[in-house]
């Protein structure tokens, strides 16, 4: 027997036994609201007849009355006209009564009373109206007269009037009576017929009961074992867990799919253990491979893999395969861009020396550039992250090498070159002698050589002492608002000259930035420079000052000189980059990369925004300094 033909016949009897009690319960329902209308209909006309009778029998007394009452032929003949229309009334309402009698023998016998009355009534009542209207015979018939010498007693109109009331207020009576009986018959009816559902409910909640029972131990107890089952195999891995197989029903079938399914499944992790085996080996051994230190961590910052210079540099150790690797603690600068890589799955690749890390190893520096990429699977969630740190030690000496080898050069160059710059002076303004107009214009082209010379020497040698590990940067807190003016100060009369507008916007109070004023005022005047060239004259330039939502500083310069093309901003800030086109008086391309080099020894970030022929805004976001006062910090480049 199948699982679905189990179910079905087990609502069988519910079924049964609900078709029987409803039924029951509709034939009782009608028989007595059957019984209950047919009594209510049958006594109901006969109170209606009875009632309306009464109520034409009091009209044709006050008839009597009125013509007893009154001589005037016109209210006579009213009277007479009253009493002849409430007769027909009470010949209706006596049919109606005749015809609906339902209370035998009674109300047959009081019917039997009240026919020769009423028709000895209408007589006496013609009688009464054929008299002389001023005779005493009217009051006579009308109220009667009691037994006297050869004349018998007389009730009158009115003793008969009282007569039939009261013969068919008996009869109004016992059509009540019944309808009442009928109504204590419905309650009683009623009252078991709820006893009867009563227990016919309660027999049906048992059989429920019992069904639920049976189904219970049927079907939930093998489905509650396949579940336990499966969470012991889903929790602990247990996959030699297996249920009973009671039957062939669809939950024996499902128990031996189950059996065959734990089966399946520890064959399979088996093979799929050797492989991942494999492949781990085969991991570690290509990662081992690498002489620069790789490292593998799991989103919650347990090392999955790392080769021997990994575990040798951050002292992680050997990993193996039954428990997740140690916890590992990033140093202090890589521990956000590893936070960021398992949570929002960015990559941090630095491509400068500014950004690299340093670790002393067996007595010695040595300078890696970080690689932090974030791991996914095919759907894009996070697997981990890979942490690899490239060693540059070799090409940072070679760098640095570089760097002293031009500072040392350009100081070399600056000497001669200043004197040759004192001597074309000299010259030009013909101290040793007249000029001829040739000669004043070669030399004033040497000058003008002389002067790019000398620029382009000293912008060398700050860009050298700006990376020299040795030379260290003096942080104080200073007002934003007054290394603005300070800046501003200094580029005034190159504005005055060319006709351009200076402009500082005052802002609210601000905190003060944590920056060396002398190497900031040096990126704020390369930039200010870099406007003035750029900005033809009756153009303006605007220094201002906030606050970022982060709590940092933010420094802006904007002009609306000739603007920098798209394709050109993102190089701005390398070295000896120019636009191509541009004139001699542009520079040397050094003074941009400068101010990045000084905005990034403090901490910050520098960015270029620009359109054409609508001009060019830096901004320089830099870190508040900190409220203990004038602390001083030494910062190194690495």
């Amino acid at each position: 027997m199948t699982l679905r033909t189990r179910i079905l016949l087990s609502f069988v009897p519910l079924i049964a036994f609900l078709a029987g009690l409803g039924a029951v319960g509709l034939v009782q329902l009608d028989r007595t609201g059957g019984r209950i209308d047919a009594i209510l209909k049958e006594n109901y006309a006969s109170v209606q007849a009875m009632f309306r009778l009464n109520e034409a029998l009091e009209r044709m007394d006050s008839s009597f009355q009125l013509a007893l009452s009154s001589h005037e032929p016109d209210k006579e003949q009213k009277a007479r006209e009253q009493f002849e229309t409430n007769w027909q009334i009470v010949q209706i309402q006596f049919r109606i009564e005749e015809n609906n009698i339902t209370i035998l023998p009674r109300e047959q016998e009081l019917v039997d009373q009240l026919r020769p009355l009423k028709d000895d009534y209408k007589q006496r009542g013609e009688a009464f109206y054929a008299l002389p209207r001023e005779s005493l015979e009217l009051n006579l018939a009308y109220y009667g007269h009691k037994p006297a010498e050869g004349r018998p007693g007389d009730l009158g109109l009115y003793g008969r009037f009282l007569e039939i009331k009261k013969v068919a207020g008996e009869i109004l009576d016992i059509n009540r009576e019944n309808m009442e009986q009928a109504r204590d018959h419905a309650r009683d009816t009623t009252r078991s017929s709820l006893i009867g559902f009563s227990i016919g409910l309660v027999a049906l909640v048992a059989l429920v009961f019992g069904i639920a029972w049976y189904l219970l131990r049927a079907i939930l107890v093998p489905i509650w074992t396949v579940t336990e089952a499966a969470q012991a195999i889903g929790g602990s891995g247990h996959l030699d867990r297996t249920v009973p197989v009671h039957g062939r029903d669809e939950l024996g079938q499902l128990a031996e799919a189950f059996n065959a399914m734990t089966r399946q499944l520890l064959v399979y992790r088996r093979s799929n253990l050797d492989r991942m085996m494999r492949a781990q080996r085969t991991a570690q051994a290509t990662i081992d491979s690498f002489p620069d230190p790789v490292l593998v961590v799991d989103p919650t910052g347990h090392v999955e893999l790392a080769n021997p210079a990994a575990r040798l540099l951050f002292g992680v150790g050997p990993i193996t395969t039954d428990e997740p690797g140690p916890t590992w603690q990033p140093p202090e600068q890589l521990r956000n861009p590893v936070a960021e890589a398992l949570r929002v799955q960015q990559t941090y690749q630095p491509e400068g020396f500014d950004q690299a890390v340093t670790f002393r190893l067996e007595s010695e520096d040595h300078i890696y550039l970080p690689q932090v990429r974030p791991i996914r699977d095919a759907d894009g969630d996070t697997l981990g992250a890979a942490v690899v740190l490239n060693d540059v030690t070799r090409f940072r000496l070679l760098d640095q090498f570089k760097s002293d080898l031009v500072a040392t050069v350009s100081h070399e160059l600056k000497t001669p070159l200043t004197s040759v710059r004192l001597a074309v002076h000299v010259i030009l303004e013909e101290t040793v002698g007249p000029l001829t107009p040739k000669q004043t214009e070669l030399l004033v082209d040497a000058r003008d050589n002389a002067e790019r010379l000398l620029t382009l020497i000293d912008q060398l040698l700050a860009l050298a002492h700006i990376q020299r590990p040795q030379d260290r940067t003096t942080i104080h807190p200073t007002d934003p608002i007054e290394l603005l003016r300070q800046a501003a100060d200094a580029i005034r009369p190159r504005t005055e000259d060319k006709h351009i507008a200076l402009e500082i916007k005052e802002s609210e109070p601000l905190p003060p930035v944590a920056v060396d004023p002398a190497r900031l005022a040096q990126a704020l005047g390369n930039l200010l420079n870099n406007a003035v060239t750029y900005t033809p004259g009756g153009g303006r330039i605007t220094l201002s000052s906030s606050l970022a939502p982060d709590g940092r500083i933010i420094l802006t310069v904007s002009d609306t000189g000739v603007g920098i093309p798209l394709e050109y901003q993102p190089h701005v800030f390398d070295r000896f980059f120019r636009i191509p086109g541009q004139s001699d008086e542009a520079g040397t391309g050094l003074g941009l990369a400068i101010a990045k080099e000084v905005v990034t020894t403090h901490g910050g970030e520098i960015t270029c925004e620009s359109e054409p022929g609508k001009g060019t805004t830096f901004q320089i976001t830099l870190p508040a300094a900190l409220k203990s006062g004038d602390r001083k910090l030494a910062i190194g480049i690495q």
